[in-house]
């Protein structure tokens, strides 16, 4: 049994795919099991896949229709041997020693979790001076910890929440899979991982390279054009909410409330998003409900009544209120 299996979904990505793999193979840790996941791939990826798999006998190659970065990722993870998870977008690569620094970390502090820093980079390789992550340090944490310095960041909160600068303790997916069909996966699936995890050992080294590259499905547009990011914040707040942290849920159900009401943003034009969005403004509705009978607050009960005839009318009553 490999000590860790490294993930890869494959999809169009033929220009990248040899430096990502060539980079997963040259770790100083050699101990992987490295696991090509060609998610369907209409370019020559698929060959380039079974290339690599007949030069390294620690790949594994498997072929599956498409269905997404999630979907690919969950094939994965069903097949994985590996004592710990790794994962790798196709299209980045991973610095020479990172893999051997995690599990060091990993071994020295008994962690569930290890987390290493990351650097953008343009389709050369070359380093982007922004977002700065040269902030970061290595440090223990605690889930709390972690939300505390997730909620404190803007652009360099990824280094929390991503899938990819990670190194997972295999039994923490033994009932979690990624949400399908989703964009903003991994926000879907963070509180539920970091819910598991006793020790989480931070790392300040700069391992993961972050390719920023015009095609990706991360460039195209703002996160608040989509209804997933609505979505997983109603997640978030239900979450925070059953902690009892009902200050962090309002402000998380707010947010969701204030996307929403940019209606414009998204795309409504087929009656599948329709009921998305009619089911997130309800999700609405039930957040301020949930946080009104924990707290007993008669303004929140009213935020909920409001939200469930429309969140029109909410608007309204909020703007009476300036």
């Amino acid at each position: 049994m490999a000590e860790i299996s490294v993930i890869i979904p494959v999809y169009k990505v033929e220009r990248y795919l040899d430096a990502c793999v060539a980079s997963v193979t040259a770790q100083t840790f050699p101990d992987l099991e490295i696991i090509l996941v060609d998610d369907g791939s209409q370019d020559n990826c698929p060959a380039l896949c079974d290339a690599w798999a007949r030069k390294d006998p620690r790949i594994r190659v498997v072929h599956r229709k498409n269905g997404g970065l999630s979907a690919a990722r969950n094939s994965g993870i069903e097949i994985a041997a590996g004592k710990f998870l790794a994962f790798v977008d196709a299209d980045d690569t991973l610095d020479p020693d990172v893999l051997r620094r995690a599990v060091e970390a990993q071994r020295q502090h008994d962690a569930d979790l290890v987390i290493f820093n990351l650097q953008y980079v343009d389709e050369n390789g070359t380093p982007l001076p922004k977002p700065d992550f040269t902030g970061f340090r290595d440090e223990l944490l605690d889930e709390n910890d972690v939300w505390q310095r997730y909620f404190a960041l803007a652009e360099q909160r990824i280094y929390y929440v991503v899938a990819w600068n990670k190194l997972y303790r295999r039994e923490l997916f033994r009932t979690l899979r990624y949400a399908e069909g989703k964009r903003y996966e991994d926000q879907f699936l963070m509180p539920r991982l970091l819910a598991q995890c006793r020790t989480i050992a931070c790392l300040a080294y700069p391992g993961y390279h972050y390719v920023q590259r015009g095609g990706s499905i991360m460039a195209q547009g703002s996160s608040r054009n989509y209804l997933d990011r609505s979505e997983f914040l109603l997640e978030w707040c239900d979450y925070f909410a059953q902690k009892g942290d009902l200050l962090r849920a309002e402000g998380l159900l707010n947010d969701a409330i204030q996307n929403l009401s940019e209606k414009d943003r998204f795309d409504l034009s087929t009656p599948a998003q329709q009921a998305r969005y009619r089911q997130a403004c309800r999700g609405c509705a039930r957040g301020y409900g949930q946080l009104a009978r924990r707290t007993g607050q008669r303004s929140m009960w009213l935020r909920a009544a409001l939200l469930r005839l429309s969140l029109p009318l909410y608007l309204k009553f909020l703007h009476s209120r300036q």
